[in-house]
């Protein structure tokens, strides 16, 4: 797939996905729950799918399945159960996408040596750097500016944590991803699969979509936590 090709691909799936996703998020209760429980759905789906590819299909699923659940549950808890959880979880989702699209075009841009060519071949060094700068940026840029958005949406958004903490975060978020995006990865190649599925077309499954996102969940959530913003 050319880069002209993948960046359009990457276009419909944010068109398709991120409207969706937004709405579920704003008016949270049942109509987020009913939300989670579809992803939920689908990732078992798809986990399933692979799983059953594998020597191991039992054991695998199982450990899969506990930690994607573990996962949304961690999803849910950030936006229900936290104080403000609105506002928490847009700056969960700010840090994880600013990180992919920094990730994304200073790879490309720059190239140079490969982060872990036997697991993701395309991932490198410079998509590292860029993408935890992207998601530190993007933090200390929510952070700072939660007051404004407070002002303007007539919400109570509360900076979550110091600026110089907020910036370490968002750092630990691209590190985190990356773990979350090389588990997906090298339990595809262990499986002989290219995609976790094919809900985007030509694209890949819901799972390669929100691998990244899956783990930096519950590592902000525990941050809140240990913050004190539970």
């Amino acid at each position: 797939m050319s880069v002209r090709q993948d960046i359009t691909a990457r276009l419909v799936s944010g068109l398709l996905l991120a409207p969706l996703t937004i709405f579920a998020i704003f008016y949270g209760g049942l109509a987020f729950q009913a939300f989670v429980a579809i992803a939920f759905g689908l990732s078992f789906k798809e986990w399933i799918r692979m799983a059953r590819k594998g020597d191991h299909a039992i054991r695998d699923g199982i450990i899969g399945i506990l930690y994607i659940a573990f996962c949304f549950a961690a999803f849910l808890k950030l936006r229900l159960d936290m104080e403000q959880g609105l506002y928490l979880t847009i700056v969960l989702l700010a840090g994880v996408w600013a990180s992919d699209i920094a990730a994304y075009f200073s790879g490309k841009t720059i190239g140079g040596p490969k982060l872990m060519p036997k697991i993701s071949p395309n991932k490198t060094w410079a998509g590292f750097i860029g993408g935890t700068l992207g998601s530190a940026f993007a933090l200390l840029a929510m952070d700072y500016f939660a007051p404004h958005f407070s002002r303007a949406s007539g919400l109570e958004f509360l900076p979550f944590a110091p600026l110089g903490t907020a910036f370490i975060i968002g750092a630990l978020f691209t590190f985190f991803g990356q773990i979350g995006d090389f588990s997906v990865s090298w339990y595809k190649r262990r499986v002989g699969v290219k995609d976790t599925g094919t809900l985007i077309p030509g694209h890949g499954g819901l799972l390669d979509r929100i691998d990244s996102l899956l783990l930096v969940t519950p590592f902000f959530l525990i941050v809140l936590q240990v913050l004190g913003n539970a």
